[in-house]
């Protein structure tokens, strides 16, 4: 796996965290108008053009749901932010983007595109392997408060409560 970072992205507990993100089903399946609509959420509440939910499998992150960024479903591991945001239980939280080193070689970050800022909160499974995170991003910096950071681990909570739910509802 290509990996643009310059530090590991795997997580020491990758083999089982993987497992726990394949028992919920989520990848290469249809849309589901709950989290749309928590995405959705994320953007109007902080004001931002583009927010995803993103599950970060072996090789691939796979976005379940997104505003902002039309068509886009899939991105190699090696090269998305969220790779490093599963690394750690705390919202990651980029201001300027391209002022962060290891940044540098993103294409997301050097294309045109040119992502400036990105906030995301971890989605954190009952027993306690984060799968993906919630995600707001911009092409402008961004001033993130402490109290956006709460609000982004709520919503996030919120997808994780109603990925929990989805999976208790199909076990029956």
């Amino acid at each position: 796996m290509e990996n643009i970072f310059g530090r590991d992205i795997i997580p020491s507990n990758e083999f089982e965290r993987v497992a726990a993100l394949k028992r919920y089903h989520l990848i290469h399946t249809p849309p589901e108008p709950v989290l749309d609509q928590i995405v959705k959420l994320a953007a109007k509440t902080f004001d931002i053009p583009m927010a995803l939910i993103s599950l970060v499998d072996v090789d691939h992150v796979f976005f379940k749901s997104t505003i902002g960024v039309p068509g886009l479903n899939q991105m190699s591991r090696g090269a998305s932010l969220c790779s490093i945001a599963i690394l750690d239980t705390e919202p990651l939280i980029i201001h300027y983007a391209e002022e962060k080193k290891c940044l540098l070689n993103n294409p997301i970050i050097a294309a045109e595109f040119g992502l400036k800022f990105y906030a995301s909160a971890p989605l954190i499974t009952y027993d306690g392997f984060i799968i993906g995170v919630l995600c707001v991003v911009d092409t402008k910096p961004r001033e993130f408060t402490s109290e956006h950071i709460q609000s982004l681990k709520n919503l996030a909570g919120m997808v994780m409560l109603e990925i929990e739910n989805r999976n208790i509802l199909d076990a029956f």
